[in-house]
């Protein structure tokens, strides 16, 4: 089967050799989401939760179906069975080694729960380098399950070398106040998009672009994040006041006397402050490193807007919390079909060079992913 879409791909990539062409990314709008959400959410109820690795399934054919290139759909391949399989197997390794290890604390520390905590440290540290593991291996499965035209996509690097990059300049974040964020941001996009390919084209990073535009949006969120922080401490020490006022001792010297009203207001008044920082920073970084993403002799260019990207999480926030979870393949598809609409392809891409990849296929999908709930899609 595999070997058919595979051929059939470079037939019609064959048929005008040598020819550049243009991408034109576009949105088909998939029908019957709310009745697969139901579907999908009275299966899972039934099957004790197995049928929701099937449910997750077809909500991303629909999706990936519904990305038109060319007017080509994208076609997903994985299977039900695929995800399951993999879920299984993380658990037994992953949940299975983490009680054994559980076991070994409690033998040890007989008791101390301090003695416990320290022991405990090593499964922290562990965990956070798998997780990085874990987003490597389950985009990994994604692309490798993604095909247009009957080519494949893959991710054709070291899910090791990823987890690694992923660990240390995690551990350097701290240290520098958060300022090393988006730093790691370029780094980490950078690992993966250059590890990724359409068949045997491969994507393409600008050498180190410069960081300037991300850290000229990046500055007023983190300042932004000051003032939440700052009120929050005055009111936590007015609270503590209080208490001491009522039982007739000494409050707590303050450098600024506000009423506590005024503080309630102000620390909501900086939350929605910082809330919109946030998703200016999370638009303008993804238009950033989505426009210095190429393909042989183009580029691709996104165009999120923060306030649009707001309410659109905010109504998916709704729609998930309305119907207790149930509609969240609608949210899914609402997202998606953002995203799609709003990126393009600048330039020109030679279709009769497309091959198919050559990697190995897995056979079974991103149980870590599904272990650690990467992204819940």
């Amino acid at each position: 089967m595999m070997e058919d879409h595979a051929s059939s791909g470079t037939d019609m990539a064959a048929r005008q050799p040598g020819e550049d062409h243009t991408l034109h990314i576009r949105w088909s709008e998939p029908k019957g989401f709310v009745w697969l959400s139901i579907r999908n959410f009275l299966l899972t109820i039934l099957t004790l939760g197995i049928y929701s690795f099937w449910g997750k399934t077809e909500v991303r054919r629909r999706i990936w179906n519904a990305v038109r290139i060319n007017d080509e759909p994208l076609e997903y391949t994985g299977t039900g069975w695929e995800l399951f399989r993999g879920f299984l197997l993380a658990a037994v390794f992953l949940g299975g080694g983490a009680m054994i290890h559980g076991v070994i604390v409690a033998i040890l520390s007989a008791g101390n729960e301090q003695l416990a905590q320290i022991l405990f440290l090593p499964l922290y540290v562990i965990g956070f380098w798998l997780f990085g593991l874990a987003i490597y291996r389950t985009w990994r499965y994604r692309l490798r399950r993604t095909r247009w035209r009957g080519i494949r996509a893959t991710l054709a690097g070291s899910p090791v070398k990823y987890a690694n990059a992923y660990f240390l300049s995690g551990l350097l974040v701290p240290l520098s106040l958060g300022w090393l964020l988006p730093w790691r941001l370029r780094k980490l996009h950078t690992l993966m998009t250059r590890d990724t390919r359409i068949g045997t084209a491969r994507l393409r990073v600008d050498p180190e672009p410069a960081l300037g535009p991300l850290y000229r949006v990046f500055a007023p969120l983190w300042f932004g994040g000051l003032l939440p922080y700052v009120l929050i401490l005055l009111l936590v020490v007015e609270v503590i006041n209080a208490a001491i006022r009522h039982q007739g001792g000494q409050p707590i010297a303050m450098p600024v006397e506000l009423p506590p009203a005024l503080l309630v207001v102000l620390l909501v008044l900086s939350l929605l402050l910082f809330m919109w920082l946030r998703y200016r920073y999370l638009a303008q970084a993804t238009n950033w490193l989505t426009g210095h993403v190429r393909l042989q002799g183009g580029r691709f260019r996104l165009n999120l807007r923060p306030m649009r990207l707001f309410l659109l999480h905010l109504g998916n926030l709704f729609i998930i919390l309305l119907s207790l979870g149930i509609l969240a393949p609608v949210a899914q598809k609402r997202l998606a079909r953002y995203m799609v609409s709003n990126i393009s392809f600048e330039g020109a891409v030679d279709l009769a060079s497309l091959r198919q990849a050559t990697d190995t296929l897995e056979k079974s999908g991103e149980g870590m992913g599904e272990f650690f709930d990467i992204d819940g899609f």
